[in-house]
């Protein structure tokens, strides 16, 4: 008995120590977004979904059946489509999302209040979005839950489930009930070429496995266990997706307005080994990254040249900012 005590003392302790986000809706502080804020301009018009297993460490378990792909369209209404355990969905939507001021989309699932202050029945998904439908990136999630919240936890919400504090929770989709969106911002992703903030096409949804069973437990950004404790071996198994709102719409301009604002970047020589050239009105910051994303030099160009000798034999992605309006071209090195 006093080992018990002295497990949920510590339980107790570690949740007083975190707490470091926003709480539930109807709480204060809280940035749940209802469904009918005016925030929204628009929703998700496609979506495919790729189900996952009922109960994904099961040898004979089916995939999750509730819903259909249309449900995850449109305006939330409680018709959801469920993705199974580890399952996913891809949204596309009638314009792009733009990284704007604040939060710029939210997601809703269904969980539901609990009737304990501030704690919920969740059910959780992590995030990525993509400028060009290949390339997807995942927005840095952080689950301050212990890995063996579930089968140590006092807070019990019936056999086998176990309530959720939003506090402890920072972008997962499925932090708030149903009828509030868990809203987004793109400027928490990192800078990448293969991404375009300010025209985000797609929006994929990927089912956090609801079991702590080594194989096939999933982790958030930080390398903690991300498992969310309702887990619902049937068809409504894992992350139910209502809907996807978007807050920043991308304002696409005529063609004949891109052409008169945006001005074609070109650079030579290419492969280059000691200097390029860029064809630039004025000297223009720069930034090189590998073909993997990672940043290797960055700096500005002089009487519009600059210098690459210290860069190794290979392919580049250089992401030049004339005016704010930021391009990327590929470079070769090779000496």
């Amino acid at each position: 008995m006093k080992n018990i005590f002295i497990a949920a003392a510590f339980l107790s302790a570690h949740f007083l120590m975190a707490q470091s986000y926003a709480p539930q809706a109807g709480v204060a502080g809280s940035t749940a977004i209802p469904s009918n804020s005016t925030l929204f301009k628009s929703w998700a018009t496609g979506v495919t979904v790729v189900r996952g297993y009922q109960q994904i460490n099961s040898t004979a378990s089916a995939l999750a059946n509730v819903g259909t792909d249309a449900s995850a369209t449109g305006m939330p209404n409680g018709s959801i489509v469920s993705l199974g355990d580890g399952g996913n969905a891809v949204l596309t939507f009638a314009k792009p999302i733009t990284n704007g001021s604040g939060f710029d989309f939210a997601i809703f699932e269904n969980g539901f209040i609990s009737g304990q202050s501030g704690k919920a029945y969740l059910e959780l998904a992590f995030v990525e979005v993509s400028s060009d439908g290949v390339n997807f990136f995942r927005f840095p999630s952080h689950n301050e839950y212990p890995s063996n919240y579930i089968q140590n936890t006092t807070d019990v919400g019936g056999p086998g489930f176990a309530t959720m504090d939003a506090r402890y929770l920072n972008n997962f989709a499925g932090k708030y009930i149903s009828g509030f969106g868990t809203p987004f911002d793109i400027s928490d992703l990192p800078d990448n070429p293969l991404l375009n903030k300010e025209q985000i096409t797609h929006v994929k949804i990927i089912d956090v496995i609801g079991t702590n069973i080594d194989t096939y437990r999933t982790y958030d950004s930080f390398g903690n266990v991300a498992i969310d404790p309702f887990p619902t071996p049937g068809g409504s198994s894992g992350f139910d997706l209502d809907a996807v709102g978007v807050i920043n719409e991308f304002n696409i301009l005529s063609t004949a307005e891109n052409q008169k604002t945006e001005t074609k970047i070109s650079l030579y020589p290419n492969p280059a080994s000691e200097f390029i050239k860029i064809s630039t009105d004025k000297d223009v910051e720069v930034k090189i990254y590998s073909v993997n994303g990672a940043l290797v030099k960055q700096g500005k160009t002089v009487n519009k040249t600059l210098n690459v000798s210290d860069l190794s034999n290979g392919n580049y992605i250089i992401q030049i900012d004339h005016n704010s309006n930021k391009q990327n071209l590929k470079l070769i090195i090779s000496k």
